[in-house]
């Protein structure tokens, strides 16, 4: 290696050049590794927040759609569910005779008739009341559906767009640790031609330099898949570059609050108004037990004789129940037994995950406070003191590079501890009362 000090400043300002330009480049889209699938760079229009994922992910949403069609239909089902059947008409020819003198005359035997008649069915007890009030459940556990479709949403956009993020400024990152890989090699590769240092010293240089470029194209196909999975949401909108910032979400409620703000969550109101349901099925199978009737009003035209009318009333026996209703309405309550069980099998899954994405928020805060305030500060001094040492003669340029090096993966795992924070922020906002879109940012990069 040079000895000369004019050198060594050389090399030092070519360093810190490519410190300070590496991650602009990256940013800007100059990155010479530039996949063909990477439309972000070349996107145009306003840099795309989280919060204005979220928002085009809610407009015009195939998924809302569909359920709000499905509780208008349900709703449209609940009026009709309740009415009577329609009117049955009949009409026909009686006692027609068929042998003897009067075959088949209309006139000659005082029995034969042309009729005409009229019938109403009307269901047993409060059958129609309750298959009314069966669609309306239906109807409002859909509604609790759309609700939690729309959380889901949020939650799901949210976290592909912290996808994104963290590849893109992964990817940065890495990009600027293979151009310090690139230097060391070619001040390794000076070295080891001028006789000062061994040629495995050298490769292995190099071995590392090209390990560095394939993370960065790993990194690079993280990038473009991840914004395909943000299409899955935005559509083409996903290609649009993302905002500079990550977004700070609101921190989450108490424990104690959380926990209680799952026992009203969206999917637990759904599954309690299934249970309604069960419970009107129940009253259903009961109803059974009731006998249906219809009355029938009818007038007989006699062509030769006096004409008749009549009414008559059809009534339902349920004599045997033993293998129909009984079984019916054993069924409906194992039913209501099974959807209360689901409900509360739902209930304990919830808070489990809430309890689980709570942990994780807390600890991956305490582990950023300590990237913050010890490892990331220490890490900046290490390269400072190993810069200043290079400059007065008295350390190597690999010493110089290694500590970069070392910075710059101590970044890559504080970047992706602020992501965890981040996406268990969004996954308990699924949980919270009245969840909102994210509207404030914070810078969570970590600095030179």
């Amino acid at each position: 290696m040079s000895r000369h000090p004019l050198a060594r400043r050389a090399l030092l300002v070519a360093l810190v050049a490519v410190n300070s330009l590496v991650p602009v480049a990256a940013q800007s889209g100059g990155d010479p590794h530039q996949h063909p699938f990477d439309l972000a760079s070349d996107a145009s229009g306003a840099p795309l927040s989280i919060d204005d994922a979220v928002k085009l992910a809610l407009t015009d949403q195939p998924i809302l759609n569909g359920r709000e069609a499905t509780i208008d239909a349900e709703e449209q089902q609940a009026v009709s569910a309740a009415q009577l059947p329609d009117p049955k008409l009949s009409a026909g020819l009686k006692d027609l005779p068929v042998d003897r003198g009067e075959a088949f005359s209309v006139r000659d035997d005082n029995f034969t008739m042309f009729t005409v008649g009229i019938s109403q069915d009307f269901p047993r007890g409060d059958q129609r009341r309750l298959k009314g009030e069966r669609k309306r459940l239906e109807a409002a556990t859909d509604r609790y559906g759309l609700d939690n479709d729309r959380r889901s949403i949020v939650r799901d956009t949210a976290l592909a767009w912290l996808d994104v993020y963290e590849s893109e400024q992964a990817l940065s990152l890495t990009h600027q640790l293979s151009a310090e890989s690139d230097l060391q090699v070619q001040s390794l590769q000076n070295d080891y031609r001028n006789g000062r240092a061994a040629q495995a010293d050298w490769l292995a240089a190099k071995v590392e330099a090209s390990l560095v470029k394939d993370k960065e194209q790993d990194w690079q196909h993280h990038v473009e898949r991840m914004r395909a999975a943000l299409s899955r949401w935005i559509g083409g909108e996903a290609q649009r570059p993302l905002a500079a910032d990550l977004a700070a979400l609101p921190p989450p409620a108490e424990f104690p609050r959380l926990l209680a703000e799952v026992d009203h969550h969206p999917v637990v109101a759904g599954l309690q108004k299934q249970v309604e349901t069960s419970d009107t099925d129940v009253e259903l199978a009961r109803q059974a037990y009731k006998s249906d009737f219809s009355v029938e009003g009818y007038f007989g035209y006699r062509p030769s004789y006096a004409d008749f009318a009549g009414i008559q009333v059809s009534l339902g026996l349920p004599f045997f129940t033993a293998n129909r209703q009984d079984r019916d309405l054993a069924a409906a309550l194992r039913q209501s037994d099974a959807a209360q069980d689901r409900k509360s099998d739902a209930l304990r899954e919830l808070h489990a995950q809430a309890t689980e994405d709570y942990i994780d928020w807390h600890h991956a805060c305490e582990r950023m406070s300590t990237f913050d305030t010890d490892i990331v500060p220490n890490a900046q001094r290490r390269v400072a003191a190993a810069q200043a040492a290079y400059a007065a003669g008295r350390g190597a340029l690999d010493s110089v590079l290694s500590a970069r090096r070392s910075l710059l993966d101590t970044q890559l795992q504080r970047l992706a501890l602020a992501v965890d924070a981040a996406r268990a922020q969004v996954r308990l906002q699924y949980f919270a009362s009245g969840s909102q879109v994210p509207v404030r940012t914070s810078s969570t990069v970590v600095g030179d």
